[in-house]
């Protein structure tokens, strides 16, 4: 039990420099003119549709919009989200909830969902935040390696060897934040399987569900055997270029929604009202945006893993791939392979960062920049790749 000046022990391992000290000596480098290529955080370099930027949402036309929204979500939104997911399945209005964006709302979601001491089975690699977003709980992240990539019979032993008596949630994202990959059917079908058999709940973040470069990813959540057991979270932050917006929605099943909304109360009260306006006007007029959007991203993508030398991801925005290639003799990590990088003048994020058996990996997100920027940013690149 922490007493002043110690902090809580569930904080201990967070920090909010995520990406290690490479992002100082970025600041550093710009700070003495240097050009630093930000290929390490998920953002995006379009500008939102207008009429869903902060600017058009105008106070003469949205009465008191700066005042407390209602705890579950603005009207306007609430209907432009029931509407959308309704092309998957239909969502009960009342089980859905606006939050914070997809951090935030994971967050919500883990305070409704876990008691300090439980187990959250987390495929690795994984999101860097979400290890943190667990254990801030006080919950336990048991780290499950390879699992967005291994075979439907081995992914099912991989999680059941996991699991233990303190096992509570099961913590799936497709398309995947680092890899990109899509969860197969059979893939979701045995993960599913062995939620159901050991009562676990499954946690579904849809970050990238609008960014696929072939046919669109099957939402877990929608699947019949999972409506007793689920909770989403979405986000405007990818799909509409708004993450400065702190806007996303949950939805799941009746008595997970009451605990999150209860959580919601406490934890934000309400996510930003203008910014509300502004995503239910992406999601309402936003069509061609998000198709233009995957032509552009898909051939960002492309153009990175050719220069990389690996394959094309089916979605997201990053590639994730092992460094050992690039590494020098003694080199046991990928840290100076980084280190390298930004000498080049572009940053990257350590694969450490998204699991523990990742050391020699490395992250970068290919949708930051404009394609002519990108290949500015892999032409610096190229120095410290080695070739054959």
């Amino acid at each position: 039990m922490p007493r002043h000046p110690s902090v809580a022990a569930s904080t201990a391992t967070l920090s909010s420099r995520v990406f290690s000290g490479l992002a100082t000596r970025a600041a550093e480098k710009r700070a003495r003119g240097e050009v630093v290529h930000p290929l390490h955080v998920g953002d995006t370099w379009e500008e939102p549709l207008e009429v869903a930027r902060a600017e058009s949402q105008r106070s003469a036309a949205l009465p008191l919009v700066h005042q407390y929204a209602p705890v579950q979500g603005e009207p306007v939104l609430l209907d432009a989200v029931e509407k959308q997911l309704a092309t998957h399945r239909d969502v009960p209005r009342d089980r859905i909830q606006i939050v914070s964006g997809a951090t935030s709302g994971l967050m919500v979601i883990s305070r409704a969902l876990l008691d300090p001491g439980d187990e959250v089975l987390l495929p690795a690699p994984y999101w860097p935040l979400i290890r943190g977003i667990i254990a801030s709980r006080g919950a336990v992240p048991v780290e499950v390696d390879g699992l967005a990539h291994l075979a439907p019979t081995d992914l099912r032993a991989a999680l059941e060897a996991a699991i233990t008596p303190r096992t509570v949630a099961l913590y799936l994202n497709s398309p995947h934040n680092p890899t990109g990959a899509m969860w197969s059917d059979a893939q979701v079908e045995q993960a599913v399987q062995v939620a159901v058999a050991h009562d676990l709940w499954i946690v579904c973040d849809e970050a990238y569900e609008e960014i696929y470069f072939g046919d669109p990813p099957r939402p877990i959540w929608a699947r019949d055997d999972v409506q007793d057991r689920y909770v989403a979270c979405h986000t405007s932050s990818k799909t509409y270029g708004l993450a400065g917006a702190r806007v996303g929605w949950a939805h799941g099943c009746e008595a997970a929604m009451q605990a999150v909304r209860g959580c919601q109360t406490f934890l934000n009260y309400c996510a930003p009202r203008p910014m509300q306006h502004g995503v239910a006007a992406a999601i309402q007029h936003g069509d061609a945006f998000l198709a233009r959007r995957r032509d552009q991203f898909g051939a960002a993508a492309r153009l990175a893993a050719e220069r990389l030398d690996v394959d094309v991801p089916p979605g997201g925005t990053f590639l994730f791939f092992d460094a050992t290639p690039h590494m020098l003799d003694g080199e046991t990590d990928a840290l100076p392979f980084l280190e390298r990088a930004l000498d080049h003048g572009v940053l990257l994020t350590p694969g450490a960062a998204c699991g523990a058996s990742y050391g020699r990996w490395v992250r970068l997100c290919f949708t930051s920049l404009p394609l002519d920027a990108l290949e500015e940013a892999l032409d610096a690149l190229a120095p410290v790749l080695r070739r054959g």
